[in-house]
């Protein structure tokens, strides 16, 4: 996949968009391009775990982030619409949701409903 500047990206990703020129992209996977968010981009600006993009791929490159109980070690894996989001080392969940008028967002979920994968609402 090419590049993705940061102007082109989807409107629902929490990204500043004159900060820099360019943004991850996601691989294709599970999710389509424009309805998924980049996992580097879960570590980094919506969670705060680190302040730039190489800090962030180490994290996520040591197995540290399961993304639906498996360790996902790919920082451009898209993570996408009731995905949940776990962090061991720390006992954190979170599950992707669709906010109004706002896109897709992170909400934090407790560890008994992290075992469960929402089909429909």
């Amino acid at each position: 996949m090419g590049h993705l500047k940061r102007l082109a990206a989807p409107p629902h990703l929490k990204i500043h968009v004159k900060e820099k020129v360019f943004t991850v992209c996601p691989r294709p996977g599970p999710h389509p391009k424009f309805e998924c968010i980049p996992l580097l981009l879960i570590v980094r600006d919506y969670l705060g775990y680190a302040e730039r993009a190489e800090e962030a791929k180490k994290i996520i490159k040591s197995g540290k982030i399961f993304v639906d109980g498996r360790p996902v070690k790919d920082p451009k894996f898209p993570a996408g619409l009731m995905d949940v989001i776990s962090i061991p080392e720390t006992g954190e969940n979170y599950r992707i949701i669709p906010i109004y008028r706002r896109g897709l967002d992170l909400i934090e979920i407790p560890e008994e409903e992290a075992g469960y994968k929402l089909c429909r609402i």
